[in-house]
């Protein structure tokens, strides 16, 4: 943008700097959030999968089931609960990241909205101060046709 006050325009390279920035820990931030959402997806996958496992040894069926079929699903799914408890604990982790990057996000997004404010307020003071410069310039250039 075009700033005609002075500090707006030396505030604006520092604002675009900031913009950038703020571009930068979104884009964190989102990649983190994406990575959350598989973590999560891979936990309900894992979570079906056990659920399959236990209805295949709870539920009638009009077959005999093996003492071996049970051992073996009851130690598959003992597996996937330990795989649950390190996905609980990958996705706490990823869940602290993602805080940290949102707050991250945050305070330069807020950073960047108080210096765009800064920058509006000085142009409008600017442009104030212009007009009333030249509102006193046309009154004494009448005065003086008087």
């Amino acid at each position: 943008m075009n700033y005609r006050h002075p500090r707006a325009r030396r505030l604006a390279v520092v604002l675009d700097l900031n913009r950038r920035e703020e571009k930068d820990a979104l884009r964190r931030w989102g990649d983190i959030e994406q990575r959350l959402s598989a973590e999560r997806d891979k936990r309900k996958q894992l979570q079906g999968y056990a659920q399959d496992y236990r209805q295949q040894i709870t539920a009638p069926t009009g077959q005999a089931v093996s003492a071996g079929h049970i051992h073996n699903s009851l130690e598959f799914i003992s597996q996937i609960e330990s795989a649950l408890t390190q996905q609980d604990t990958q996705l706490a982790q990823l869940q602290a990241q993602s805080d940290k990057a949102r707050q991250a996000y945050l305070v330069i997004h807020n950073k960047v909205d108080a210096m765009e404010k800064m920058i509006e307020r000085l142009e409008q003071d600017f442009q104030s101060d212009l007009s009333r410069r030249e509102q006193r310039e046309a009154d004494e250039w009448a005065n003086r046709r008087r």
